[in-house]
């Protein structure tokens, strides 16, 4: 293996050593007490949440991305999880704002809290990792900019799923009936 990858995979343990059972259980309650969901993302952390719409469509949850051609109405029956490392981009913002005077139900991730994003919305899970801004953190990753960020929440997506797939009683055959068949 590379040392490129060890640094990686190295990183993504020891800061995903900082992620809680308690955070994982209680974001996956908050989606599925959800009647539609919308995630919302910059650049990559969008990359990384439409793999959480891919799988997640696939376990029955309604959720879709901000942008989408299909993207429906969103009430206060609903949630909008609001992706941003720092917390400070400009859409992510103004679609925390906007989400909540619609009255929808938001969480933050991200790995900077008490920032603007964080203090508009209802609920947030903190990664560990830094930003394209370099604020500080528990841990200095020696990626890009938000690039170990990115790499949880992907993962973070697949770990909700099995959770969900747990909660839900699902195999792997009752995801594949909500897989696309046309490949």
């Amino acid at each position: 293996m590379s040392g490129e990858l060890k640094l990686i995979l190295a990183e993504l343990e020891e800061s995903l050593n900082y992620l809680s059972e308690k955070s994982i259980d209680q974001l996956t309650d908050t989606i599925l007490n959800s009647n539609r969901i919308i995630v919302v993302g910059v650049g990559r952390v969008m990359i990384s949440l439409k793999a959480w719409v891919k799988r997640m469509t696939h376990l029955g949850i309604d959720i879709n991305y901000l942008g989408s051609e299909t993207e429906g109405v969103i009430d206060k029956n609903d949630l909008v999880i609001i992706g941003s490392s720092s917390g400070e981009s400009l859409i992510p913002k103004v679609i925390a704002k906007k989400a909540k005077s619609v009255g929808a139900r938001t969480y933050y991730i991200g790995c900077t809290e008490k920032s603007s994003v964080d203090r508009l919305t209802d609920q947030h899970l903190i990664l560990t990792g830094r930003t394209k801004f370099n604020s500080p953190s528990d841990f200095d990753s020696k990626q890009p900019m938000s690039t170990l960020f990115e790499q949880q929440l992907y993962l973070l997506g697949d770990a909700i799923s099995l959770k969900i797939m747990s909660v839900k009683n699902m195999e792997e055959n009752d995801v594949k009936k909500h897989h696309a068949n046309l490949e």
